[in-house]
């Protein structure tokens, strides 16, 4: 291998490194799994539990190669779509520990609140039962036969 083609590939990794600490980077990664999570449509045909085991599994694949948040993200909205229902700080952290994903910190609960806090895809509503998905407003789940956004 040439030093020209070994100071070229050091030079992509030391760039991906940086890219991948940028907050815009992650930003762009979590945007890219959101077009894709929303710009695939189910078939008419296709049942509610068939549309949400799909989207479930696109969203692992996506987390897969995303950042910790994506990953803590993508399990929360997981476990929301099959719950169909708010959950708490403590169903979420259960929810993490089932994924083997480690929340660091003193107290692990508050860290986890900490990253979905920042995420435009859920919201934190504890008068009707903590952590949904911001498609749901305010209420404490989906609407009764909803077949709109994350459940279409």
């Amino acid at each position: 291998m040439s030093d020209m083609l070994r100071a070229a590939q050091a030079e992509v990794r030391k760039l991906e490194a940086e890219l991948e600490a940028s907050p815009v980077y992650k930003k762009l990664v979590l945007a890219r799994q959101v077009v894709e999570l929303y710009s695939s449509t189910p078939d008419k045909n296709e049942s509610l539990d068939s549309a949400v085991g799909r989207l479930i599994e696109q969203g692992k694949q996506a987390a897969e190669v995303g950042t910790k948040t994506a990953r803590i993200e993508q399990t929360a909205i997981e476990f929301l779509m099959k719950k169909r229902a708010r959950a708490t700080s403590g169903e979420l952290m259960k929810a993490m520990e089932d994924a083997g994903i480690e929340i660091p910190g003193k107290e692990p609960s508050k860290s986890l609140s900490a990253y979905l806090s920042n995420s435009r895809l859920l919201n934190n509503r504890r008068e009707a039962g903590g952590y949904g998905l911001a498609e749901w407003g305010t209420a404490a789940g989906p609407p009764q036969g909803a077949n709109t956004g994350l459940f279409s």
